[in-house]
């Protein structure tokens, strides 16, 4: 500062050095498939690395779990109707939704998703130029700094050379940033080793050799409380030789009357909602996206108004065919819902649902709703909407099946309706349409209530004539069971990424995470004993592989704390690599302001405090051993310490950082011998 002007002058002097601020340890990045992946203003999220806090979260911008369309379940019907294999439709699984709530179940919080595609993608390696695959979906995290566990449980999908592949490329990413660490699962981790299948062989064969002190892996999978709903309709019976049984075999597999009758009647119930659905048509739809109504959301028909209304809000108002067509979309829905009530009316029904669609044709309000939407239906803005030439007669003709019905009385035929004549034109055609459908929402709302009346009606019966088939039908009994041990078969990747977040918080990144029991498990998918995990642990190729055990009267444990790099006496230990990328991220972000300080002994002296206060800390924390921080850690900079006069002149500023980092102690060994008598 100069001094020119007499006066008073306040100088503030810095006499701290800045303060390390410890990086988050556990924030996981979980690479995979979702059902969706868009954003709340629209955005595609696809290879988009996405931050969220909650199950819900993921829920909302990415959507639920994978749930097959089929499952495929083989029966010995000569052999005492054995079952053989079950598997769901394509053999395909999705397993990102599964171990995230895993993850949130076991102590997590933040993370990241990446999603790489949708249900309808089959699993694939892909690549880092488009990007496509789950390969595309790692190179994108990349350029993301707060993640620190990359967790990819949609990998065990791919081959195992492709699997290997992916691993060797998410080790080297972590090699070269030096912040984040590989949690691996196992491809076909649910299953023991036999002569036909070795996946811990398999695993090492294709993880290579660079890199490992950034990666663990843990084996076998876990078996979880999360199993899903069997339906009926989903279950595809075939014969051991591929063919499908036919009905009345499965109409007869016990022999037994009353507990056979119980098939066919689940068959019936089903095929009652497939009716129900079938009476709402709408295959005219026109347009690149039609909407078809199945019974998995055909309880949404709000929601599809809502979607068929926003997308007339978004139409250019010059676009007059487009307005036309997107109106008639909208239009159709609320004709074939009004429709639909008469064909449940013709259709073949039980008693319990034709009494339901009996007790709505006596509604009066309902049936005004009808007559109310045939007036309007008739209104000249209306039908101007739908086509210029579109006249009375035409609408008479939309609604003929209702004529001589008591959806319209007392008015004997659709012709007999009198036109509405409420004012809907507006200053374009698009607001002329918006006015119509105003208009119909009204009606809509009425019309889709009743049909989704009977429509709950006929899943209540469907669900309760599979709820006595699965629980009295011993064949059947069996299959549910089954079919949810399987689906309820997790890799582990998601439930450690948790424990590593709870550890972390809890005792610090320094402790290892093992003998941590795994919450919403309810064992592992094969059964170890210390015989089968010796060469899990302790291999020759030093390739270690983290035991996930039962043990009685304390659940399922995390029975082991090795990198890959289990032949390394630096980095043998998880809980190592983690507090030293803890440790080195902390404090390079810290000296990020003294970049371009001058490089003299009043900067290294700066420095020098800043890290020491930080180790100091985590010496007191218990990360460090040593009765003294002396003996703890070490910090070394300055002038023929550890730079000599060209690296000064060449711009470097360099500091060494020793640590003296707590290991675990993975055997504890109890030696007893015989002491002689002394009295």
């Amino acid at each position: 500062m100069a001094y020119k002007t007499p006066g008073v002058f306040v100088e503030e002097i810095a006499t701290f050095p800045p303060s390390v601020v410890p990086v988050e340890t556990a924030i996981p990045a979980f690479i995979g498939y979702t059902a969706k992946a868009v954003s709340d203003d629209g955005n595609d999220l696809r290879h988009v690395p996405t931050r969220i806090t909650s199950l819900l979260e993921f829920e909302t911008l990415f959507g639920g779990d994978f749930r097959p369309a089929a499952y495929n379940v083989v029966i010995d019907t000569n052999n005492g109707n054995a079952l053989g294999s079950i598997s769901p439709d394509n053999s395909r699984r999705y397993y990102l939704y599964g171990c995230l709530r895993h993850f949130y179940a076991n102590g997590g919080g933040p993370c990241y998703i990446v999603s790489v595609g949708s249900y309808t993608d089959a699993p694939e390696l892909g690549n880092t130029t488009t990007p496509a695959g789950l390969a595309g979906g790692l190179s994108r995290l990349e350029r993301f700094d707060e993640p620190t566990l990359i967790v990819c449980p949609d990998g065990v999908s791919l081959s195992a050379s492709d699997l290997g592949s992916w691993q060797v490329a998410a080790l080297a990413q972590c090699e070269k940033l030096q912040d984040r660490f590989v949690i691996m699962d196992l491809r076909d981790g649910n299953l023991a080793v036999s002569l036909a299948i070795d996946p811990i062989a398999n695993f090492r064969q294709q993880v290579g050799t660079n890199n490992l002190k950034y990666g663990a892996a843990y084996y076998p999978w876990v078996r979880t409380i999360y199993r899903p709903a069997v339906h009926f309709r989903r279950l595809n019976l075939v014969a051991p030789n591929g063919t499908a049984i036919p009905d009345l075999s499965l109409n007869t597999l016990t022999g037994e009357p009353d507990i056979d009758a119980l098939v066919p009647a689940a068959r019936t119930a089903n095929n009652n909602v497939e009716t129900l659905v079938e009476t709402v048509d709408i295959g005219d739809m026109a347009g690149p996206s039609p909407l078809t109504l199945n019974r998995d959301n055909f309880s949404d028909l709000s929601d599809h108004f809502d979607n068929l209304l926003d997308l007339l809000r978004q139409t250019d108002s010059t676009a007059l065919a487009t307005v036309r067509q997107r109106f008639s979309n909208l239009l159709l829905l609320v004709r074939a819902t009004a429709l639909a009530l008469q064909a449940m009316d013709d259709a073949t029904l039980p008693g319990e649902l034709a009494a339901e669609v009996t007790n709505l044709s006596e509604d009066t309000d309902l049936v005004n709703t009808i007559i109310s939407l045939v007036a309007l239906e008739k209104n000249a803005s209306v039908m101007d909407s739908v086509n210029a030439a579109r006249v009375v007669g035409d609408v008479a003709d939309d609604y003929s099946d209702l004529s001589s019905t008591v959806w319209i009385a007392p008015n004997a035929t659709v012709g007999a309706i009198a036109a509405n004549t409420d004012t809907l034109t507006g200053a374009n055609a698009l607001e002329t349409a918006l006015n119509a459908a105003t208009a119909l929402a009204e009606l809509f709302e009425r019309l889709a209530a009743a049909v989704l009346s009977v429509f709950s009606a006929g899943v209540f019966l469907s669900e309760e004539a599979e709820r006595q088939l699965f629980s009295t039908h011993p064949v059947f009994q069996n299959i549910d069971e089954q079919v949810k041990r399987t689906m309820s078969l997790l890799p582990p990747s998601g439930a450690v990424a948790g424990v590593y977040a709870a550890v972390d918080r809890t005792r610090g990144v320094w402790k290892a995470p093992a003998n941590v029991s795994l919450a919403d498990v309810i064992g592992p998918a094969v059964r170890l004993n210390d015989a089968a995990q010796a060469d899990l642990n302790v291999h020759s190729t030093g390739k270690s592989v983290n035991a996930i055990r039962a043990f009685t009267g304390k659940g399922t444990l995390i029975w082991g704390a090795r990198t890959l790099a289990g032949n390394d006496n630096e980095w043998r230990y998880i809980s190592v690599r983690r507090f030293f990328n803890m440790v080195e991220e902390s404090i390079e972000k810290a000296s990020e302001p003294f970049v371009f300080e001058p490089n003299d002994a009043n900067t290294w002296v700066r420095v020098r405090a800043m890290s020491e206060n930080f180790l100091t800390v985590q010496w007191r924390q218990g990360a460090l051993l040593g009765a003294t921080p002396a003996q703890a850690f070490f910090v070394k900079i300055g002038l023929g310490e550890t730079m000599t006069a060209q690296d000064i002149l060449e711009g470097r500023m360099i500091v060494e950082v020793g640590l003296a980092a707590v290991r675990p102690a993975e055997f504890i060994i109890l030696k007893f011998a015989h002491k002689m008598q002394v009295s």
